[in-house]
C-alpha cells in the first residue's frame, strides 16, 4: 500500500513488529480468563508492517477467518466495538486489543521497528504505540498509532537508508555506519579470525575446560578455516556491506564464505559424531 489509508499521505516507511521468523500476536480485548488457547491471540500473517510519517498510523493484516473464530470462541461479547469504522474497508465491525510481540519480554512495550535499523545501536528498537490497537473483522486490517515525529527521528538516528525507509531521508544524509563497519566488520570479525589463525599455526583446536573439542592435526586445520570463514562472513556483512565502494561485491563474497563455513561445520560434525 503506497498511500496512508487515514491521511492519504505518501510518506510511508516499512518496518516490522519483530523478527520475520517470529510474527507477533494480536490479543483481542475481553479474553476470557479460563479460555485455553495456543497463543492467547491470533498470529499476524507476517511480522512486516507499514507506518505513515505524516499522521503516525501503523498498520498490518491478520487472517480474517482466524480472527473471527478466535473472538467467537475465546472472548466476551464486549470485545467487539460497534460503530468504529475500519480505515481500509470502511465497515463498522472493529475489535480492540493489543499487539504482543513474540520476541520481547512481557514487560517491554510493543514497538514499530523501522527497516534498516543498525545492528550496533544502544536502543531497544522502534517507537512505542500511542493508542489502542484495532482489528477489522471484515478485512483483517490492524491499525494503531505512533508518534510520527519520534518515528522520523528514530529512523534518522538509528537506521541505514533502505528502499523501505528512503522517504525519511529526503534532503538529508543517512547516519554514518561507522559502528557497524568498525565494531562489527573489524572488531567482532577479528575474534573468530584470530582463533582461526591460532588453530592453523599450532594445528591444535580446543575449548578450555571442554572435552567436546580438543583435536590436533588436519581436523584442527579444518576448524581453523571454519573460524576464518565465520570472521569473513561478519567482515563482508558489516564492513563491505556498508562501504560505498565495496557494497556491490559484498553479497557474493559473503555467500562464498558461508559455503566454506558450512562445509567446515559439516566435516567437523561428521568426524566428531560418526
Amino acid at each position: 500500500m503506497s498511500q496512508c489509508p487515514k491521511c492519504n499521505g505518501s510518506r510511508i516507511v516499512g518496518g516490522s513488529f519483530g523478527p520475520a521468523h517470529k510474527p507477533p500476536v494480536f490479543r483481542p480485548a475481553g479474553l476470557r480468563s479460563f479460555s485455553v488457547t495456543q497463543d492467547a491471540g491470533i498470529k499476524f500473517v507476517s511480522a512486516a508492517a507499514s507506518a505513515c510519517l505524516d499522521c503516525g498510523l501503523v498498520w498490518a493484516e491478520l487472517p480474517i477467518a482466524k480472527l473471527s473464530e478466535f473472538i467467537r470462541k475465546h472472548c466476551r461479547d464486549d470485545s467487539q466495538v460497534q460503530g468504529e469504522e475500519c480505515l481500509k474497508c470502511h465497515r463498522d465491525r472493529v475489535a480492540c486489543g493489543k499487539i504482543v510481540p513474540d520476541h520481547r519480554s512481557t514487560w517491554l512495550p510493543a514497538v514499530f521497528d523501522p527497516s534498516g535499523r543498525q545492528a550496533f545501536t544502544f536502543t531497544l528498537g522502534g517507537t512505542r504505540f500511542t493508542r489502542e490497537v484495532t482489528a477489522c473483522l471484515e478485512c483483517g486490517f490492524v491499525s494503531t498509532f505512533t508518534s510520527p515525529a519520534k518515528l522520523w527521528q528514530f529512523i534518522r538516528n538509528y537506521c541505514d537508508r533502505t528502499p523501505e525507509n528512503a522517504v525519511a531521508f529526503e534532503g538529508v544524509e543517512p547516519p554514518s555506519a561507522w559502528k557497524e563497519m568498525w565494531i562489527g566488520g573489524i572488531g567482532v570479525a577479528l575474534i573468530p579470525m584470530g582463533y582461526g589463525v591460532y588453530c592453523l599455526y599450532t594445528r591444535h583446536a580446543y575449548f578450555p575446560g571442554s572435552r567436546i573439542l580438543d583435536v590436533r592435526g588436519w581436523e584442527a586445520v579444518v576448524i581453523g578455516i571454519t573460524y576464518l570463514a565465520l570472521g569473513a562472513i561478519l567482515h563482508f556483512q558489516y564492513f563491505w556491506g556498508r562501504h560505498p565502494g565495496l557494497y556491490s561485491r559484498s553479497s557474493r563474497l559473503k555467500q562464498v564464505a558461508f559455503l566454506i563455513f558450512m562445509a567446515g561445520m559439516a566435516y567437523t560434525s561428521i568426524r566428531r559424531f560418526f
